[in-house]
């Protein structure tokens, strides 16, 4: 009777030991207390009093037991010095679990050599078999094959040696720590000094414990781990906050008009800049669809040059234009450019426009033109003096004669007034081209196919070319000009007039039966694809004085020239945002190149 009251007395002992450390372990989030509390359970003299105590936790990324707490001495002497000193002050479970002693045991030797010890878990080691069965494996390496204890471990080849070193004792219980599926850890207990046998009963005990540390510490770990994440979270949020603000700070000491737009043609960024240009907040701008500005490039539709950016990954240039939005065309004058928008995958996230007002640039370049005009003329006002004063002496000294001759013999010469007549002819188109070239007259544009407009001066410089025995010939391989349609913005008119000039040149620097050919060439710059024509003729400029100043007014090596019909063809050549050049050899013979922007080729628009 007294032994069943004595095993029902521990029993109710040990419900109490869970209970206690339970409560204690609910009310606190720190993982070292969650264990520091549990091993203190497990080895508290009125408890379930065992003499040493170390618990490991799963690293899953290793697949090893990492060594966390380990409570017990490296000798008997310290062991039965501490429990004297707990039997002394006669501390109750819940005084000794709430001790603030945590740190003296973190010193001990056995702990430092946990937490040094990492073991691998091992296939069908006796960690891997704990933890996959969940069973406590209870070991006594001191019993021989034929005892009845048939649930204790006998055999040392099943244990890692790993533990066999750290316990260093022949008696030892290793408890999983088991939360619902999830594998936690293990912890091992013994009673290396006072040799106390574990019984089936402590280990059923310790797997309750177990059960119930697992739970704490598996939950601990989640918070843990839940909280860290939540830190790096803000942290992430913090530096994409502060990321963003500098790159907006960047986007606004951009003296340019910004905006960006993504796949679906909706405005995710734009500076103050911009939000200025079209009139509206930035508030109301982004998240927009920029369809419903419905913008023009002078005269170009934005989203199809969106589209074509983002379909050919590439880049659009816009010189020198203006800006429609709501059908109002802006007073400024831009360049505009429009540029992928890559990820770091290299993947286009959309498309980025920026616009350089270049208003100011464009009136002071006139300004500069003007006055480089004003100043070419006051240099040349000696030239054209020579040249207006020739046919002038000539026109008053016919005009003499013929007065003389009708005064004298009452007749008229009629070869003198055919040579006052044609000097007039000669001064007027003096005159016409001085004004021409001083003058700023306006130059309208449009879409023209320059292949035409070419075809059309060829027949007429041949009727020319003919009469003095000389051919104009295309040349035929990758002749753009025979057979493509080459669309660029200009002036049909100024342009017929520099390519006639070009050519009459030729015919004139040509002697009977020399060739002028002309041939051309698609090339990119910058970009952008121009139209190169080449116009050859046969004669050489010997004088590299001549070729240096073949473009300049009224520098002319012809007897009865102005020397403005090349100017005025360079002229027409830069306003239409072109350029030309002059080479001249023995080999090649004259050739003029001419470099036009090229809009389309055949109806494709260029890239």
């Amino acid at each position: 009777m007294d032994s069943t009251i004595k095993k029902y007395e521990d029993l109710l002992r040990r419900y109490n030991i869970l209970n206690s450390i339970s409560k204690i372990v609910a009310s606190t989030r720190e993982l070292n207390k969650i264990l520091g509390i549990t091993l203190k359970g497990v080895t508290f003299g009125n408890g379930f009093g065992f003499n040493r105590a170390m618990l490991f936790l799963i690293d899953e990324r290793t697949n090893t037991l990492k060594g966390k707490l380990a409570i017990g001495t490296e000798t008997a002497e310290e062991a039965w010095k501490i429990w004297a000193d707990i039997l002394q002050k006669n501390y109750s479970l819940e005084e000794f679990l709430s001790l603030d002693k945590l740190e003296d045991e973190k010193s001990s030797t056995l702990n430092q050599k946990i937490l040094c010890t990492s073991i691998p878990i091992k296939k069908n080691g006796i960690i891997e078999q704990c933890l996959d069965d969940g069973n406590p494996k209870n070991v006594d390496l001191t019993l021989n094959g034929f005892t009845d204890k048939e649930f204790i471990i006998k055999d040392a080849s099943v244990i890692e040696k790993e533990i066999m070193d750290l316990v260093n004792h022949p008696k030892f219980c290793m408890i999983p720590l088991i939360c619902r599926t999830k594998k936690v850890g293990i912890i091992i207990v013994d009673n290396k000094y006072n040799n106390r046998e574990i019984s089936r009963e402590d280990c059923i005990f310790l797997m309750m414990l177990g059960q119930f540390a697992a739970s704490s510490i598996r939950n601990t770990i989640i918070y843990d781990e839940l909280k860290e994440s939540l830190n790096k979270l803000a942290n992430v949020n913090y530096q994409i906050k502060l990321l963003k603000e500098y790159n907006e700070n960047i986007l606004e000491s951009i003296p340019l008009n910004v905006f960006v737009v993504d796949k679906d043609f909706y405005i995710t960024a734009c500076n103050k800049n911009f939000s200025e240009l079209i009139h509206l907040p930035k508030s109301e701008i982004i998240g927009e669809n920029i369809r419903n500005y419905n913008v023009k490039i002078s005269g170009y539709d934005l989203i199809e040059e969106v589209e074509h950016v983002l379909t050919n990954k590439d880049i659009k240039v816009f010189k020198n234009v203006k800006i429609e939005l709501f059908n109002k065309m802006s007073e400024s004058t831009f360049d505009f450019t429009l540029v992928t928008l890559k990820n770091s995958k290299e993947n286009i996230d959309g498309v980025i426009g920026i616009l350089e007002d270049i208003t100011k640039t464009v009136n002071l370049e006139k300004l500069l033109e003007e006055a480089k005009r004003f100043s070419e003329l006051g240099k040349l006002s000696a030239a054209i003096a020579h040249e207006i004063k020739n046919p002038l002496i000539s026109i008053g000294g016919y005009a003499n004669r013929i007065k003389r001759k009708y005064f004298q013999d009452n007749e008229f010469d009629i070869s003198n007034i055919e040579v006052v007549i044609n000097e007039i002819s000669r001064l007027e188109k003096i005159l016409d081209d001085i004004l021409y070239y001083g003058s700023e007259k306006k130059i309208i544009y449009e879409h023209m196919n320059l292949s035409l407009l070419i075809k059309d001066c060829i027949k007429m410089a041949r009727v020319s070319a003919q009469l003095h025995n000389i051919s104009i010939t295309l040349i035929s391989e990758e002749n753009y000009l025979d057979n493509e349609d080459l669309i660029i913005h200009g002036s049909y008119n100024n342009l017929k007039q520099a390519f006639i000039n070009l050519l009459n040149n030729a015919i004139e620097a040509s002697t009977s039966r020399q060739k002028i050919s002309i041939d051309s060439k698609i090339v990119a710059e910058d970009n952008k694809n121009f139209i190169e024509i080449k116009i050859n003729n046969e004669a050489i400029i010997q004088n590299e004085k001549d070729i240096n100043n073949i473009f300049t007014p009224f520098y002319t090596t012809k007897i009865h020239g102005t020397g403005l019909g090349l100017p005025i063809t360079k002229k027409i050549i830069e306003q239409h945002h072109g350029s030309i050049s002059v080479e001249s050899n023995f080999e090649n013979g004259t050739t003029f190149s001419v470099k036009l922007p090229l809009l389309s080729e055949n109806g494709h628009m260029d890239a």
